[in-house]
């Protein structure tokens, strides 16, 4: 009997309405298409999303526990493992203490709405460990570090009204193939031709011509790493010109003067300079996006990964505040969310620091609260936190849907790191390139195969829409889902976990744990499960006033465009030399800056495995511009060597005129170095030049992962 059940797809965190023709008898889903009922989806899915039952039905996908042994990962039955897993763990804690155990959890893990960070800060808490890292911190810990020096407290504005945007200014950010939540997801480009063919004007600042570039009114094509001075210089003009709110910004803003003092000695000469995009670009995008009545900036991992993304990051916020665009309509508004508590009438700011008060071994670096409110120590200290010797020192690791060896800087300390763990044990749904390493691996269950609802896109949805999906077959036994593993972990090591209903007596299923997550709902977990393929909860229509003043932080009640440390940290970019080579110091011979990009055909360290993905990305090229391939006398295909003073890495050239001269492009996410293939199969590992410990942030550690000086030379040609 074949049954068509309704579901959402969890490959990333769009969540795209999926209908599945499941054969009941043989336990198997035989078909899988769009739902094009789906409210918010509307027939929308991606090719990773059109990929999933190769992801599901894999010849490779685990499908019991494996211990290794002599050197190999060998079958072993899941209780097994976990009873061995507890032992070491116990003894590692009672010589060494809670903090010597770590838990990691990757981005696949945060589409999972029963496990990830909501329940593994839990199980920290219940064992006594500070040692929790997550990928937030990997990419973007400068969305909390910004925000909360702008608003001085977490401010719920963050959903991108553009049905009523005149203008929309996207920033290092390609919606069309992340699929961020800060603009209308998902079906991104549908939404986004919507806009256009409605009169919305579009501004995009990117090195790459990407897909939203191509879409673009006006695209500024700026020097990798040099977004500062660009966002500085249509400050000053929109200041000066006296083209921002005035009104707005008299009442619900401070430091405007100091924000110009700042910003001053940016004029469009010194910024044309410097990032290579000329004075009456910058000009017209400021004005372009200073005089539209209604609308937003927004940004992206572009600006997340590069040089100074505190203070980029504020100085998009400042555009924002400047122009009134935060809680109006058109603009930044806030969204009511259905898994959350509702907030009260005028409510008042929340009571949550930037830092926790902890401080990493590593380089001095804060723990922070993450954009879940739960505490973290930055992902770029946690290869450190287990080389380094001494008290606390990290020395048994938990990844949960995570790849560090494959999205960490400096991949050979993060691969000595992993060998060096007295204990490393990965739960997925492969034996990933981290997993290489691991005493154990635990196969997880394919989110098809588990009970779910589309959480992480509760505040980002256009309407009021969330869907609770049931499994749509069956696991293998011995396959687990993340949170059972942490349940019986604690349950071995006699702890317990802080959630309301869930206790150590009984094992909880799917079902039990999301309704302990969602205690507090504004709909109840119990009425959207009776709502099979999703339901919309009323009609949505944003407001103007609902967040600010009576949200904001600071005492005086106002946004902070001139906060004193950004601002001190902007007339340090000022006073940087200017070069007109590709490093950023006075005789640093480096002919290129290299930049990270996403690859449509991959979710991060995801999908490079399956068949149809594979087949149009077998490996992540070297973006070039013709004219640098014609003086390194290299066409399509060939290999070239990348370098440093840091590291190299060897890859495939691929012609495009995307990318200006001077700058090539760059996926990270491939190249496992257990993997014995060539690169033209396998990728290349763009972490071998990217250090943790140089040129890193010092307030969050993140390193510079994008807008890398190098150096490029050909490969010898293999006959």
């Amino acid at each position: 009997m074949i049954e068509t059940r309704k579901s959402f797809c969890r490959f990333c965190h769009a969540y795209c309405g999926v209908e599945a023709d499941v054969d009941v008898e043989n336990n198997k889903i035989v078909a899988l298409r769009s739902d094009h009922a789906h409210a918010v989806s509307q027939g929308y899915r991606c090719m990773k999303g059109r990929a999933e039952l190769e992801r599901l039905y894999h010849p490779e996908r685990l499908l019991s526990a494996k211990k290794r042994k002599d050197g190999l990962l060998t079958d072993i039955p899941t209780p097994q493992a976990l009873d061995e897993i507890a032992e070491k763990l116990k003894k590692i804690i009672d010589d060494h203490g809670p903090h010597a155990v770590a838990v990691y959890t990757g981005l696949a893990s945060i589409v999972l709405s029963s496990s990830g960070p909501w329940l593994l800060r839990k199980w920290m808490d219940a064992i006594g460990s500070q040692s929790y890292f997550t990928s937030y911190t990997i990419d973007c810990p400068n969305m909390t570090v910004a925000p909360h020096r702008f608003w001085g407290a977490p401010v719920p504005l963050g959903s991108f009204d553009m049905p009523q945007a005149d203008v929309a200014l996207l920033i290092g950010t390609n919606p069309v193939v992340s699929h961020l939540p800060f603009t209308p997801q998902p079906n991104p480009m549908k939404r986004l031709r919507q806009a256009l063919r409605r009169g919305m004007k579009l501004v995009v600042i990117d090195p790459r011509r990407s897909d939203v570039a191509q879409l673009a009114d006006l695209h500024l094509q700026v020097k990798p790493g040099e977004d500062a001075t660009l966002l500085s210089a249509m400050i000053k003009v929109i200041i000066e010109e006296k083209h921002y709110n005035e009104e707005y910004v008299a009442q619900y803003a401070s430091g405007l003067s100091e924000l110009y003092e700042a910003v001053k000695d940016f004029d469009l000469s010194y910024a044309a300079r410097r990032t290579q995009v000329p004075g009456d670009q910058i000009r017209v995008a400021a004005i372009m996006f200073a005089t539209a009545t209604r609308g937003a900036a927004s940004l992206g991992i572009g600006l997340h990964m590069s040089r100074h993304p505190n203070l980029t990051t504020h100085l998009v916020m400042a555009l924002n505040g400047l122009c009134g665009r935060y809680d109006r309509k058109g603009g930044l508004v806030y969204k009511p969310m259905l898994l959350a508590p509702p907030l009260p009438e005028k409510a008042p700011p929340i009571e949550l620091p930037l830092f926790t008060g902890l401080v990493s071994r590593v380089r001095d670096i804060k723990a922070i609260y993450n954009w879940l409110g739960v505490e973290e120590i930055p992902a770029s200290c946690l290869t450190d936190e287990i080389l380094k010797p001494g008290k606390n020192k990290v020395r048994a690791l938990i990844v949960l849907a995570g790849n560090p060896a494959l999205s960490f800087p400096d991949e050979k300390s993060t691969i000595a790191a992993l060998k060096s763990l007295d204990l490393l044990v990965v739960n997925d749904l492969f034996v990933t390139a981290t997993a290489e390493y691991a005493d154990y691996v635990l196969a997880l269950k394919h989110p098809f195969e588990q009970a779910d609802v589309s959480r992480t896109m509760d505040f980002y949805y256009p309407v009021p829409f969330m869907q609770y999906t049931k499994p749509l077959v069956t696991a293998p036994e011995g396959v687990m889902e993340g949170f059972e593993v942490f349940w019986e972990l604690a349950k071995r090591l006699d702890v317990g976990l802080d959630l309301p209903g869930i206790s150590m007596d009984k094992k909880p299923d799917a079902d039990d744990m999301l309704s302990a997550l969602l205690a507090g709902a504004e709909v109840p977990f119990d009425e959207i499960r009776k709502h099979e393929g999703g339901h919309v909860w009323g009609e949505w229509e944003p407001e103007d006033g609902c967040i600010i003043p009576h949200m904001i932080g600071h005492p005086d009640k106002r946004m902070a465009l001139g906060h004193p440390e950004v601002m001190a940290e902007l007339r340090e970019v000022r006073a940087e030399p200017l070069t007109d080579t590709s490093g950023y110091d006075v005789g640093e011979k480096c002919a290129f800056r290299l930049v990270n990009y996403r690859m449509r055909e991959v979710y991060c360290t995801q999908g490079q495995n399956l068949p149809s993905l594979h087949h149009k990305a077998p490996y992540n090229p070297v973006l070039m511009n013709g004219e640098d391939m014609v003086a390194l006398k290299v066409t399509d295909g060939d290999c070239v060597l990348i370098k440093n003073d840091f590291g190299s890495v060897e890859g495939i050239v691929k012609e495009t005129d995307a990318l200006k001269p001077g700058v090539i492009g760059m996926a990270y996410g491939w190249g496992n170095p257990e993997d014995t293939r060539n690169i033209r199969e396998k990728g290349s590992n763009v972490q071998r030049i990217i250090p943790d410990d140089y040129r890193f942030d010092p307030v969050t550690g993140i390193a510079l992962m994008t807008a890398i000086p190098v150096n490029v030379s050909a490969m010898p040609k293999q006959s």
